[in-house]
């Protein structure tokens, strides 16, 4: 199989992901959220991640839409569980599960902060946190999430 994203470590291999997003991809959700991977701890299973919303995300009263925040955090952790195992480097969503804990607004940066809780032959699974970069110490939306560990189609 062609490897599409390079690097022996699932840092390198996030790297790389990042890079081709935002030069190839650019009109795609990835591209759209300006992904910054801000900090990796491999040891932990942590990576931390800074992007930004924009106005078409947002609801009726303006702030950003829970669909929205569920496309946030999805891509986040799908970054990670596509990076993890350099050889599936395929492993869609099998379950994502929101909790709101405050609204995040529109066309502001926020940071994403992901867990790699466990890992199977079959599955990943992941938490994320969300905070709005403007108030780093506020828990905006937490989410855990499972991914099917398949090959690459």
């Amino acid at each position: 199989m062609e490897k599409t994203f390079f690097g022996d470590t699932v840092t390198e291999r996030i790297t790389s992901r990042l890079e081709w997003i935002a030069n190839s991809a650019r009109d795609s959700v990835g591209g759209a959220l300006q992904l910054q991977l801000l900090q990796a701890d491999e040891a932990l299973g942590e990576y931390h991640f800074a992007g930004n919303t924009i106005s078409f995300m947002r609801n009726v009263i303006g702030t950003l839409h829970g669909g929205s925040c569920a496309v946030v955090v999805d891509q986040a952790m799908g970054l990670v569980a596509n990076c993890l195992f350099e050889d599936e480097p395929h492993a869609p969503t099998s379950q994502l599960q929101l909790n709101f804990h405050r609204p995040m607004m529109t066309e502001e940066a926020f940071t994403v902060r992901i867990k790699v809780v466990s890992t199977s032959r079959s599955m990943i699974h992941l938490s994320a946190e969300v905070y709005a970069q403007k108030a780093p110490d506020k828990l905006c939306v937490s989410a855990t999430s499972i991914f099917f560990r398949g090959k690459k189609v």
